[in-house]
């Protein structure tokens, strides 16, 4: 099931001399299966055998490249001063080109399994009954030798490079010692089949782990680096023929079916002491450090790297020693005695199986179930056509009969061991010359109850006898004919002695110890040449042994004269399947045309009724469409018809509210201009009004001067001459009195009016007590005199009001007592200063005031008439302002804006009786 991934072994069928497979009713499918298995299964192996292979070529590279550098440094002084640079160079070349392989590498987009870690088989496999020991239990030890074994040689390889610097070696000593270990690991695991064929696998696995440690002690302690190499180079060796021989015992101590994970589990152990040989070596050889000890002439100097090979070797010794105590097959037979004779070998003749025919050899301990293995498979090649002949030794001729009594009978215990195996020689002699050659010879399936194995078991392991004179002398009785295949049926002797049924015989009846050791020697014979031998548990069922024997024998059988018929029959069959099937192919593919033709027809007729469909549906959109453009068209049309109307009586609104505009303004412009002459008018008047004012005023102030003058010249004369009679009054008025204002010529007197009459004076008041008439009356001569300015009339023609001075209070009730005015001046007018009112028209620049007729002129006698202002009628109020030719009406001048909605709309303030503002409303503008 392992190899071809088939449940039911007895479903294959395997052609015979070629030995290529030939499985005519499997479905293509588990054909494609089988192949993948077989592939994966290469595809494993070959990345197995790169990766390790890849160490000692590249360590041959680099002695190479060295040597190269080497030369180089002869002629150039930077080579000899970098002797790793070109090795460096190709290195790093080899890393450039696997970049580009995988880089351009096209892998298939089929699925691929998980990711599996290196360590995933680490723990060991269980089976029903706890983890899986093997058949004699030797698994644990036997994987545990592999692991440490490779341990040592990563760890040796680990302190090449620092054991190189010791010897004063380079990259090319370097290079040598690990092409000798790597590469002598890949020789030994060549050769280990072949290495020592007679002597115990077992035993031979402890001497090669034995002999590896011994080398690496070696290649530590001496310094010659010739010696080293040579001695590196047995240690690979022998390291590689103790991982094969390993790897062998451990596939014969597990079924088929549980080699896989057994082999995961052996290689998930071997990378974890890898790993840790490799980590730790040179950290202890660091630790270590280098040593020189000397006793007269003798000096022992060794570096870290030495000591650290030494103890790598030294603790592979132990291991050895606990494979030799605990697996070994041969205990009572003494080592040296098996190693020499290994060794020594003999002329055998040249082993090779029948020409023709096939012989089944079937061999086991006693009680291991080959007679009922044997009958069960004879029945099985019978029904396959083949003609089958049942054997056994000893006993199968007449002669062998009476040897089989011989040998066989409790009454022959005093017969010697060499006469034994004699005996068994003899018989086997006889039994192939008179029943099995003549069998193969005619083409028949001869299978054998025990053959030479069963001699090299019993009289070579069992008993004291040399396994390989055994052989020796069985090859020489068979002439060299070996089984095709021999079946080994291993069974602990306990379970065998329990399928006694019958009294033992003489080699039945030997100790437990005596059926171990044969059972140890048939699994030997079996690892030395797994090829040839399939090993199965003969602990299980009947059933279930004869079905992975018929595994077996299917691929290796070959088809019998009803096989090859029937297989020319069904290849007759088949081609007249596949001839049946290619008319009908042909015919069904004929229908299909004529389907295909019918159904292409209907597809034309579909398409060209869809494309008739879909050309009126055209039509009809177009029309459609041409319909609802001339639509648009016309209500465009009308729009723009709508618009120009529109427009036209826009723009006749527009014409007459320009009209209606300029009419106002034209109306506007002749009441400004009208305004404008009556201002004129009015500021000429003014300034009439001011100027001859001012001319009185100026005369008045001369007057007063005047006067002032003549009053001090009287007051003058009056002090230097003679005291004159004063009027009593006079002495009685106080320095501070008042002065009475004397009266000021009028226009009225300058333009000739009568000249006796007393002009009234305003009475000077104190400020405080004018306060309120004076703010009075400039509200009310600003009414009379600002509004006329308002209306056009400039600051400049308005008089500045000059200051006035102070009067103390009362003065206006009191009558002043002028003082006297000196004789000889009564002929002269003193000039009084003018008194000025608040009206500040004679401080003011010309034409600043606008000037009011005087009081006598003005309608009315002296009282100033006030000037009504021109009152907004309701009407004039409520006309709006005409729009101005640049604001274009929009819909939504109509709305209301953020003033109505706060204030209220304008119409609500505009109702009349309101009471407020004299009933005109205020409004608002819009």
């Amino acid at each position: 099931r392992e190899r071809t991934g088939v449940d039911h072994p007895w479903q294959l069928v395997y052609q015979s001399r070629s030995g290529a497979p030939h499985i005519p009713w499997l479905e293509p499918d588990i054909c494609d299966h089988l192949e993948e298995r077989h592939a994966a299964g290469a595809l494993r192996r070959l990345s197995l055998r790169t990766a390790f292979l890849a160490i000692p070529l590249a360590a041959a590279a680099l002695v190479v490249a060295s040597l190269l550098n080497n030369l180089l440094g002869t002629g150039i002084a930077w080579f000899d001063q970098h002797q790793a640079a070109l090795g460096s160079y190709v290195a790093a070349g080899l890393f450039a080109a696997s970049l580009a392989v995988l880089t351009y590498l096209e892998l298939p987009g089929t699925r691929t399994p998980r990711p599996r870690s290196p360590l995933e088989g680490l723990r060991r496999p269980r089976t029903g009954t706890g983890a899986d020991k093997g058949r004699t239990g030797a698994v644990p030890l036997l994987v545990l030798t592999c692991a440490a074994v490779a341990g040592a040689i990563a760890a040796a390889v680990a302190v090449c490079v620092l054991h190189a610097t010791d010897l004063d070696g380079g990259p090319v000593l370097y290079g040598l010692a690990v092409l000798a270990l790597t590469g002598g690991v890949a020789v030994g695991v060549r050769t280990a089949p072949r290495a020592l064929v007679s002597l115990s696998r077992r035993r031979l696995l402890a001497l090669a782990t034995a002999l590896t440690g011994i080398a690496l002690l070696a290649a530590g302690l001496v310094p010659d680096v010739t010696t080293v190499l040579l001695i590196l180079a047995l240690a690979g060796v022998s390291a590689g023929v103790a991982a094969n021989t390993g790897h062998t015992l451990l596939d014969q101590e597990t079924e088929d079916y549980r080699r896989p994970r057994m082999t995961e589990h052996l290689h998930a152990v071997v990378r974890v002491l890898v790993a840790l040989g490799a980590v730790l070596a040179p950290v202890v050889a660091a630790g270590i450090g280098p040593h020189r000890l000397e006793n007269g002439r003798f000096v022992f100097a060794h570096g870290g790297a030495a000591f650290t090979l030494m103890l790598v070797g030294a603790l592979l010794l132990p291991v050895a020693a606990l494979v030799l105590a605990k697996v070994d097959d041969r205990s009572g037979v003494p080592l040296r005695q098996d190693l020499v004779d290994a060794l020594r070998g003999g002329d055998d003749p040249v082993t090779a199986p029948a020409a023709s025919g096939f012989f089944i050899a079937l061999e086991g301990g006693d009680g291991a179930g080959k007679s009922t293995q044997a009958e069960a498979l004879a029945d099985w090649i019978r029904s396959k056509g083949h003609e089958v002949v049942l054997t056994r030794e000893p006993g199968a001729t007449p002669v062998g009969k009476r040897l089989r009594s011989i040998l066989l009978d409790v009454s022959s215990q005093g017969l010697s061991h060499r006469a034994e195996a004699l005996l068994y020689a003899a018989d086997r002699a006889e039994h192939v010359d008179t029943v099995v050659r003549p069998a193969l010879e005619r083409g028949a399936v001869v299978i054998t109850d025990r053959y030479i194995d069963s001699s090299v078991a019993y009289q070579g392991a069992g008993r004291d006898l040399s396994p390989t004179e055994i052989a020796r002398i069985s090859r020489w009785a068979t002439d060299g004919l070996v089984p095709h295949l021999t079946v080994l049926l291993d069974v602990s002797p306990e379970t065998a002695r329990e399928r006694f049924t019958e009294a033992p015989d003489r080699l039945e009846s030997e100790p437990a110890e005596f059926h171990a050791r044969v059972r140890s020697g048939f699994l030997t014979l079996a690892a030395a040449d797994p090829g040839r031998y399939l090993v199965v548990d003969a602990g299980q069922e009947p059933e279930a042994v004869t079905t992975v024997v018929r595994h077996r024998l299917d691929q290796m059988l070959p088809l019998s004269e009803a096989e090859l018929k029937a297989q020319e029959e069904a290849r007759r069959k088949a081609e007249e399947e596949a001839r049946r099937k290619a008319e009908e192919e042909a015919r069904r593919k004929a229908e299909e045309e004529r389907l295909e033709r019918e159904r292409q027809e209907q597809l034309a007729r579909l398409r060209a009724e869809e494309e008739e469909r879909k050309r009126r549906e055209l039509e009809e959109a177009q029309r459609r469409e041409a319909e609802r453009q001339a639509e648009e068209a016309r209500q465009r049309a009308e729009e723009a018809r709508r618009r120009a109307e529109e427009e036209r009586a826009r723009l006749l609104a527009e014409e007459q509210a320009r009209a209606e505009a300029e009419a106002r303004r034209k109306a506007e412009e002749e009441e400004r201009r009208r305004q404008a002459e009556e201002e004129a008018r009015l500021r000429a008047e003014a300034e009439a009004r001011r100027l001859e004012k001012q001319r009185r005023a100026e005369e008045a102030l001369l007057r007063a001067e005047e006067a002032r003058r003549a009053a001090e010249q009287a007051a003058a004369t009056a002090q230097a001459g003679p005291r004159r009679s004063t009027p009593p009054a006079a002495a009685a008025v106080p320095p501070e009195a008042v002065t009475v204002p004397t009266p000021v010529v009028t226009p009225t007197n300058a333009s000739g009016g009568p000249a006796d009459e007393t002009a009234v004076l305003p009475p000077v008041r104190e400020p405080s007590s004018e306060g309120s008439g004076d703010s009075s009356r400039g509200a009310s001569r600003g009414a009379g005199k600002r509004g006329p300015r308002a209306a056009g009339e400039s600051e400049s023609e308005v008089t500045t009001k000059l200051p006035q001075p102070p009067v103390p209070p009362g003065a206006a009730d009191e009558t002043a007592v002028l003082p006297a005015v000196p004789p000889g001046a009564a002929d002269e007018t003193a000039v009084l200063p003018p008194v000025r009112d608040d009206d500040p028209a004679d401080r003011v620049p010309p034409g600043f005031f606008r000037d009011e007729p005087p009081a006598a002129a003005r309608p009315g006698g002296g009282e100033d008439r006030t000037r009504e202002l021109p009152q907004v009628s309701a009407e004039s109020a409520s006309r709006r302002r005409p729009r101005p030719d640049w604001a274009e009406k929009t819909p939504l001048d109509d709305l209301p804006t953020l003033a109505d909605e706060l204030l209220g709309p304008r119409e609500d303030d505009e109702e009349p009786g309101d009471g407020r503002d004299g009933g005109r409303g205020r409004g608002r503008r819009r």
